[in-house]
């Protein structure tokens, strides 16, 4: 009945989910290396920076972040999915014209 176009904030949606898990697999396969690039990114204003070293729990929560970020990603697509997939919310809408 309606014409349902997805909106821009919807595909705006479905891009962040999908960076989301794009960065969730760089973080869980390669942690040291992400955070050496995350470092170097917020490290800019200090002096010796670079002679950082995380610690092993850090890198390990790292890991984990990155898997989590996965799951968030993914989930978040599948609901933007099943939100365009609906076709009926089993609620109809009946008009009625009245004459006054």
């Amino acid at each position: 009945m309606f014409n349902k176009r997805p909106s821009p904030c919807s595909k705006c949606r479905k891009l962040g989910y999908a960076w989301m898990v794009l960065n969730g697999f760089l973080y869980a396969i390669a942690p040291r290396l992400m955070l050496k690039l995350s470092t170097k990114m917020l490290a800019m204003g200090f002096e010796n920076a670079d002679e950082l070293e995380p610690r092993e729990w850090y890198t390990d929560a790292t890991r984990a972040t990155g898997v989590g970020m996965i799951a968030a990603g993914l989930a978040g697509l599948a609901f933007e999915r099943g939100g365009d997939d609906a076709e009926d919310d089993g609620v109809d809408v009946v008009r009625t014209e009245t004459s006054d």
